[in-house]
């Protein structure tokens, strides 16, 4: 039986310029001095000087505002200071090999699939975000109440009638075909199938070519928070069903939807056997289009801070470390232990002390994988369009991995997915899991989109 996700809140939405505020303040404070100057000018009975004036209509607004902005500067420091403490607090790096973690800590990444709008695999994602074609695009389906086409991240394969035929006689056969899925989780529903089925084929391939034995199988998908427990549990069985369609020959165990990225990939390392983990959503359609509108949520011209429609799917074959020591090379990328801290999201979307709050989790995350911040090659985060997590991504790299190119070691998957759930934080690691292999260093996966929380990980190469 599969638990309901919590439903995350929408982001508050920022519409205005941030420096809106600043120049209203510096505004008010030159009006008020320049008018009480006049009043002065007035009421006295002779004409002031030239360095009267001056110091009176320049020097003195000036003096206000740079008194205004130190007092504001270290007001926020104090601020910033009390808040981190508030942190777990962080391990001490490793003085040595002998006292890094444990490599058990650490899964394997056996094999990865996905299916982005952009490309089926992460050679071809990777490839779309060199050539810099990774992005939404306006949809030919899909208006606003203004009739303009909607910026949309949508997946060409997601339509497969002759799979819903498949799905539905299924289902029908064993009692499930009272799920209802809307247009939107068939579309998710035949995403994760076909990741599923390339996994699942791809790794019994190479089992049966080494002549080994299959180990057992647990299939564990990650399904947006509004779907009915009805509606999980059938395409948690359906998903199991492609698994060994696809020439799984090992026992599979009964599948169940995960609630939590973090908490249900951490217990595919305790699982025996592999585990596929595969997220999957999709919010195609006009009647998303239509909510996502009437709550001022949807991404406009009006609405820089919305939310572009997105979907697609990915997943991992997850083992033990064990697995990564075979002979024949049998992982593609070791995954580090991830780790999590909640955070309090302001009413007004913005978090001065973010930056430090990113890098306080960072540290502990480096120091539980056994790696260092100047040897980390890339970061590879969920982050998508929206000003506040752009902004605290780069100025994490800035201040604290200056090695890093902004524009060619930094990738941010939500850029091109648009919004779909936890889909671009698991895209995250399949990349980062491509570009460790690529760049025979370790890669920083990160998630800064959803609401709350941030998530950090490290994908090692396989030595």
């Amino acid at each position: 039986m599969s638990t309901p996700l919590t439903a995350e809140p929408l982001p508050a939405s920022d519409t205005a310029p941030v420096w809106i505020t600043p120049a209203f303040i510096a505004a008010a404070v030159f009006v008020a001095c320049w008018g009480g100057a006049i009043v002065w000018w007035r009421a006295s009975a002779r004409v002031p000087a030239t360095s009267e004036w001056m110091l009176l209509l320049f020097g003195l607004p000036v003096a206000l505002l740079l008194a205004g902005f130190i007092g504001h500067k270290w007001i926020a420091q104090r601020s910033t200071a009390v808040q981190a403490d508030a942190l777990p607090a962080t391990p001490a790096r490793p003085a040595s090999a002998a006292t890094r973690p444990v490599q058990a800590q650490h899964l394997a990444i056996l094999a990865t699939a996905l299916r982005a709008p952009q490309g089926a695999s992460a050679e071809e994602l990777a490839a779309a975000i060199a050539d810099n074609e990774a992005r939404p695009d306006l949809d030919r389906e899909l208006v606003d109440d203004d009739g303009f086409p909607v910026l949309c991240a949508r997946c060409e394969d997601a339509y497969d009638e002759a799979l819903r035929e498949d799905v539905t006689d299924w289902l029908a056969a064993h009692g499930g075909n009272d799920a209802n899925f809307s247009d939107e989780q068939w579309r998710a529903l035949t995403l994760a199938s076909s990741v599923v089925a390339e996994l699942a084929g791809r790794a019994a391939i190479e089992w049966t070519v080494r002549d080994d034995a299959m180990p057992g199988l647990q299939v564990l998908p990650l399904l947006p928070a509004d779907w009915s427990e009805r509606q999980r549990d059938a395409a948690a069985a359906w998903l199991r069903h492609a698994a060994a369609q696809a020439g799984w020959r090992g026992e599979i165990g009964a599948a169940m939807c995960g609630t939590d990225p973090v908490t249900d990939i951490t217990a595919a390392g305790a699982a025996p056997g592999v585990t596929l983990v595969v997220a999957a959503a999709s919010h195609v359609s006009e009647a998303t289009v239509a909510r996502w509108a009437s709550e001022q949520v949807l991404f406009t011209s009006a609405q820089p801070q919305g939310m572009m429609p997105g979907e697609g799917a990915a997943g991992m074959l997850l083992g033990s470390a064990v697995l990564a020591g075979a002979s024949d090379g049998q992982a593609v990328a070791l995954l580090a232990p991830l780790a999590e801290v909640q955070v309090a999201e302001p009413a007004d979307g913005r978090r001065r002390d973010a930056e430090r709050v990113l890098a306080r989790l960072v540290e502990r995350t480096l120091a539980d994988a056994g790696a260092d911040a100047d040897g980390v090659a890339m970061i590879v985060a969920d982050t998508g369009h929206r000003s506040r997590p752009v902004y605290e991504l780069m100025e994490y790299a800035a201040t604290t991995m200056r090695q890093l190119d902004g524009s060619e070691d930094i990738v941010r998957v939500g850029a091109s997915s648009g919004a779909c759930g936890v889909v671009p934080f698991v895209t995250a690691l399949v990349l980062g899991a491509y570009y460790a292999g690529v760049r025979r260093a370790p890669v920083l996966c990160l998630a800064n989109e959803m609401p709350g929380r941030r998530i950090a990980t490290v994908v090692h190469p396989v030595d």
